[in-house]
């Protein structure tokens, strides 16, 4: 008969181990330290006399182990190997180092006011107008101080009319959020540039004019409010500060280049490398929805449409016209 024991037994009763192969042990190098820690400061003559320490001894102990972690991770300038360097700078005075120059009217000017004949004639203008309109407002002025907008034109990039004008057309319309995913996911090749700008117009928007920045300022819409746009797509809209892209369009720029376009029986062509340049102007969803109000409202006016008109004939004769 043949015994029968369980092999996970037999390996736990009698563990061999060969004399090259052996339990892995963990070891900690000493050069796992800091490397520069000491660099530029004198050494201890007596430190020869005393056996070495190993620095990461220290490293076994949960606590010491911490303590490092938090030195490593958040130490000032103490361990560094320009400490001295650092503490030599910071004692120096040069008694004759120049002030700051404080940012006066009278400094800024140049800057601020370059042409001031320009500005006073300017202003005489802007008060003859609001006099002579006894300080009432326009339709766009007063449109412009409740809505805001940007404006922004990117630099040429190195592609053609063409080319661009698809992309402004994929974006126009659209959220700037929206419009700067499609780019990124794009195949052509100007769309990551695109989408750079798309970027940096949003940012100019928000730092410049106080754009998209309802929730900040608690201008959300309790319930969404639901629009037509002129595409004729309804959307829902639940920030009425958000950006969206009204108009898209490009614009050529001067020609980069050019180079000979050899043809056959010695006859040759010149090849242009054109630049384009892409405008966006951004505006809020509050914009969207006073023009739809505006068209339902346009369209209430109208009345209803009459199939067969009550009106009165003229011109009736007693014989046919043809």
């Amino acid at each position: 008969m043949s015994l029968r024991f369980a092999a996970r037994r037999l390996a736990v009763s009698a563990p061999v181990f060969s004399a090259t192969v052996g339990p892995s042990v963990q070891r900690r190098h000493k050069w796992a330290s800091n490397l520069f820690k000491g660099w530029g400061k004198p050494r201890n003559k007596d430190a020869g006399s005393s056996p070495a320490q190993d620095p990461t001894s220290l490293l076994d102990d949960p606590k010491s182990r911490e303590e490092y972690l938090q030195k490593s991770m958040y130490s000032g300038v103490e361990d560094n190997i320009f400490q001295d360097e650092i503490e030599k700078v910071s004692t120096d005075t040069t008694p004759g180092a120049p002030e700051i120059e404080q940012k006066t009217k009278e400094n800024m000017a140049m800057v601020v006011d370059p042409d001031p004949r320009s500005r006073v004639r300017w202003q005489r203008k802007k008060v003859i107008q609001m006099v002579r309109r006894n300080g009432r407002l326009t339709r766009d002025e007063r449109i412009q101080m409740s809505e805001r907008e940007l404006l922004h034109k990117s630099e040429f990039m190195p592609t053609s009319v063409k080319k661009l004008v698809m992309l402004a057309r994929q974006i126009a319309g659209k959220s700037v959020d929206d419009a700067i995913v499609q780019m990124k996911w794009s195949k052509k090749k100007m769309a990551a540039e695109i989408g750079y700008y798309l970027e940096e117009a949003r940012d100019l928007a928000i730092a410049q004019r106080g754009m998209g920045l309802g929730k900040v300022n608690n201008e959300i819409l309790k319930a969404p409010k639901k629009i037509q746009t002129v595409d004729g797509k309804w959307i829902e809209i639940k920030d009425p500060t958000r950006m969206y892209i009204a108009q898209s369009w490009v614009g050529r720029g001067p020609w980069r280049g050019k180079r000979i376009d050899y043809k056959g029986r010695g006859r040759m062509g010149i090849i242009r490398h054109p630049s384009t340049s892409l405008t966006v102007l951004l505006k809020e969803e509050k914009t969207r929805i006073r023009e739809y109000e505006e068209r339902v409202e346009k369209k209430n006016k109208k009345g209803p449409w009459v199939h067969l008109p009550n009106r009165p004939v003229y011109g009736q004769r007693p014989y046919y016209s043809w």
